[in-house]
């Protein structure tokens, strides 16, 4: 094929210096795309796509408008792709294009979405003994600025950061990225686009460097993160640098992630717990929608924040607490400030985007807005007695408010009320701001009166009719006068187009005019674009001092959630405390509460009792309960109210669940494996302060097995780990062990059986459970009436140790005994249901004392028996029958 030349030759060029999948190269008007990438870009955003013709060949060409470009960006990169972008500049021989940046979906700034944009690096430690921690991580918002590094001990951990973080776009290092497995574990967790950027970037030196010039040295010092987490901060610098954003500015500070003042929460328990999105993976029915009453973007990203990293400072909890309580009894106050804040936008993209260079008048005058905001949410809190003696007046109080007045005011006196949506036209300051744009646009006003009332004043001079002035493109300013009326004009009219029926004309002073009127309007566009380019500079300049006001706001914003749905749910202020005690009276399940008639129930820990045993039937409300518990502690390491009639809560350094599994097929893990895998990490997490919740566990395997596994399991946690756990099981054996574990009790979910129909009361009570109900669960959910009966009359014959006949397709039933201590199956039986007799003996040659035995053996009820006492029985009968 012939090369390409001129601007498809150009284009082909930058596209070869780039690494992006994508270019769109400016085109005077319209941003172009050109061969393969405009063939792409016509299927994914429905674009139409023409010929250019190059050095005798024909290229596919599909364009959008300058104006229009971010939105089909946008399209682009949410889907994953790279696209670089080339801006026109004027030289001495015509125009040229340069790439200017390069967008990622870690690096897009337009977007409308009100969660974090988080670009995150994982860097694995060279394992050289610097750094106790096997990874360091590192997450950005460049929508925001905000900039978090992190030490991860193990793949887990850094797993559940990645998850917790939920990046838009990942920077494997050097060593991960040629990690197979840790990569898949990552795609797991994560639809985070791969990107692999440059092994330098990486370099503990290099970047080390770039992180202290960024933040300053005692600052990054101070962080007492490893080496690795640095490098990971390091490349993220670099990359946002390369991507030519422009939003390093907006990074003012980086802060250290993990701590001993957050609660432990691994992916696993945020899913099981449905904090952000069920189990189905939707945002609706999870405890952040439930909760969620904020009034701003970076109000929702704050709470959401909250819940997915509760926090175990007293102080910290007791200040948002005592804040939430203010709020939810100070109605008035509440609902104003909640009204106020419904005008205040997202101050920290703002701050992002004027340091990009990307605000326009619009941004600033809703930064201004927004930081009209702050002293009117100062003034109601002041002026409310409740909120103004509570914590919420130091949290108003923390943006330095002089100068976030004297921000507002500057921008005030400078954007006009309604500016244009480009800053290249006229029209985006106020008059007054500038002295030198006041006498342009007073001479500018000058000359559109004198063009407003050109025609009338050649009416009256030269009595014509039929007279219009306007102008156009191509004819610029004109004076035009009907056909009928033509003839007349003056002598120094000069004719410059006929129409069908009128006239244009022009004058020597018209020219005069229009030739002043263009160099006006070109001086005021270039003066109001330099005047603005320098308020945005000033205001990027003040990225820190927006970043705190939208900080507080937000936190104004996500207490005021808080306390509104604790008014409006009946939840209670919860008394926290860091000894072991867990009492909830009345407590229910925050989500689940919203939909149905809930029936309370009460958990209670102490000191010596730290371990229940949770048994009753099968949809009874076992695993609900305990889910409440766990939220409920959560919520009230959040700061919020919780959802209880009272609630006294020991602190908690993390909250581990195993709650159901799936079948991992495609990575070759079935349920049990993950079941024994999510059980593996709680044993090996876990610590003494911990929540631990276990819903069911041995049951994907055989039962000895899976007893075995449960009870090891238990004993394990009461002797080594000492959590506070919820353990729900429908091994019975299990609740004997209240008997020998000191800290061990046993409760149930209460169901009421009568004439054979079971009701769940759903509501807790002291001790194991009687029965299971499984076959009444069957029933209720539609297996066919003769399988539900054929069960129940196979399960009597069980209890009652008397023959089934085995039933199975067209040969005569074969009557059977089910020997519940093996396992197996006996037979045949005879027709009265007695087990036959071995050949040459009958039933009358046993042994009366082997007969008592029989007789004990048919007493006896193995599942309600527990396993020691059933050995213990089973040992006695032996000596007997020896005997």
């Amino acid at each position: 094929m012939t090369e390409a030349t001129g601007i498809v030759g150009e284009f082909f060029s930058l596209k070869e210096g780039t690494d992006a999948e994508l270019l769109a190269m400016q085109c005077g008007d319209f941003y172009e795309f050109f061969g393969e990438d405009a063939e792409f870009v016509s299927d994914e955003l429905d674009l139409k796509v023409s010929q250019k013709s190059s050095h005798g060949s024909s290229y596919p060409m599909a364009g959008v408008p300058v104006d229009d470009l971010t939105p089909y960006l946008k399209a682009l990169v949410e889907r994953g792709y790279r696209v670089a972008v080339a801006d026109q500049y004027e030289t001495d021989d015509g125009h040229a294009r340069e790439i200017v940046r390069v967008v990622t979906p870690g690096t897009l700034l337009e977007t409308t979405e009100a969660d974090a944009q988080y670009l995150a690096t994982i860097v694995e430690t060279d394992g050289n003994g610097r750094s106790a921690a096997d990874y360091g991580l590192a997450f950005a918002d460049v929508t925001t600025g905000r900039f978090l590094v992190a030490d991860a001990e193990d793949l887990d951990e850094a797993l559940t950061e990645l998850y917790r973080f939920d990046p838009v776009e990942l920077l494997p290092g050097p060593d991960v990225r040629t990690d197979d497995d840790l990569l898949d574990a990552v795609r797991e967790r994560t639809d985070a686009t791969m990107t692999l950027h440059e092994t330098e970037a990486f370099a503990p030196k290099r970047a080390g460097h770039a992180v202290r010039d960024q933040f300053g040295r005692e600052t990054v010092d101070r962080l007492g993160v490893g080496e690795s987490a640095i490098a990971a901060a390091g490349a993220i610098l670099s990359y946002v640098e390369e991507s030519g954003t422009g939003v390093l500015a907006s990074m003012t500070r980086i802060q250290t992630h993990q701590g001993d003042d957050h609660v432990t929460l691994d992916a696993t328990t945020q899913r099981n717990l449905e904090l952000t999105e069920t189990m189905h993976g939707d945002g609706d029915g999870s405890l952040f929608e439930t909760i969620d009453h904020t009034e701003t973007s970076a109000g929702a990203r704050l709470l959401k924040e909250w819940l997915q990293r509760p926090r175990r400072s007293v102080e910290v909890l007791e200040t948002r607490r005592e804040s939430v309580a203010a709020l939810s009894s100070s109605a008035l106050a509440r609902d104003e400030i909640r009204e106020t804040l419904g005008d205040a936008y997202d101050l920290a993209r703002l701050a992002s985007k004027a340091s990009h260079g990307s605000a326009d008048a619009r941004d600033l005058l809703a930064a201004r807005e927004t930081l009209a905001v702050l002293p009117e949410v100062v003034e109601t809190v002041g002026s409310d007695p409740e909120l103004a003696d509570s914590p919420l007046t130091d949290v108003v109080d923390r943006p330095d408010g002089a100068a976030a007045d004297e921000l507002r005011e500057r921008l005030e006196e400078a954007i006009a009320p309604e500016p244009p949506s480009t800053v290249t036209q006229g029209g985006l300051f106020q008059y007054g701001y500038d002295d030198e744009l006041d006498e342009v646009i007073d001479r500018h006003e000058e000359l559109t009166e004198w063009f407003d009332t050109l025609a009338d004043r050649e009416k009256r001079q030269y009595g014509l009719a039929h007279v219009t002035v306007d102008r156009n493109k191509t004819d610029g300013y004109y004076v035009q006068v009907g056909k009928s009326a033509a003839d007349g004009v003056p002598d120094h009219y000069e004719e410059i187009k006929t129409l069908k029926n009128s006239k244009r004309f022009t004058t020597d002073e018209l020219e005069e005019k229009e030739r002043e009127m263009l160099r006006l309007e070109e001086r005021r566009g270039d003066l109001e674009y330099e005047l603005f380019e320098a308020l945005r500079e000033d205001v990027a300049a003040r990225a820190e001092l927006l970043q705190d006001v939208g900080r507080t706001l937000a936190t104004v914003d996500a207490l005021a959630s808080l306390a509104t749905h604790a008014a409006e749910n009946r939840w209670v202020a919860p008394e926290l405390h860091r000894g072991d005690r867990l009492e909830i009276e009345q407590g229910r399940h925050p989500v689940v509460e919203q939909t149905t008639e809930f029936v309370p129930n009460d958990v209670g820990m102490t000191d010596d009792q730290q371990f229940l045993v949770v048994t009753g039937p099968n949809m009874s409300g076992k695993s609900t309960y305990m889910r409440q518990v766990a939220c409920i502690v959560l919520l009230a390491q959040v700061g919020s109210f919780v959802p209880a009639k009272r609630a006294e809560i020991g602190l908690v350094d993390g909250i581990f669940t195993r709650v159901g599994a799936l079948d991992e097929l495609a990575q070759g893990r079935s349920t049990f494996m993950v079941e024994m895998s999510e059980l593996s990490n709680i044993l090996h997490t876990a610590t003494e302060e911990s929540l631990v919740i276990l819903d069911e566990v041995g049951r994907g395997t055989a039962t000895y097995d899976g007893i075995s596994i449960a009870w090891a399991a238990t004993e394990y946690l009461h002797n080594e780990v000492g959590a506070k756990t919820l353990f729900a099981t429908h091994y019975h054996e299990l609740t004997g062990l209240a008997e020998n574990l000191p800290r061990v009790a046993n409760v149930h979910v209460a169901a009421d059986e009568r004439d054979g129909d079971v009701t769940f009361l759903r509501t807790v009570r002291d001790g194991p459970t009687d029965r299971s109900y499984g076959i009444h669960v069957a029933d209720l959910a539609g297996v066919p009436g003769p399988v539900v009966d054929r069960a129940r009359d196979v399960l009597d014959r069980l209890r009652e140790e008397k023959a089934i006949e085995a039933k199975g397709g067209s040969s005569e039933p074969v009557q059977t005994v089910f020997d519940v201590s093996s396992g197996q199956f006996r037979g045949p039986a005879n027709a009265d249901g007695g087990e036959p007799p071995e050949a040459g003996e009958t039933n009358e040659s046993i042994d009366p004392e082997a007969k008592d035995v029989l007789e004990d053996l048919e007493s006896i009820d193995v599942n309600e028996t527990p396993p020691v006492e059933l050995i213990t029985k089973v040992q006695k009968w032996q000596r007997r029958l020896e005997e």
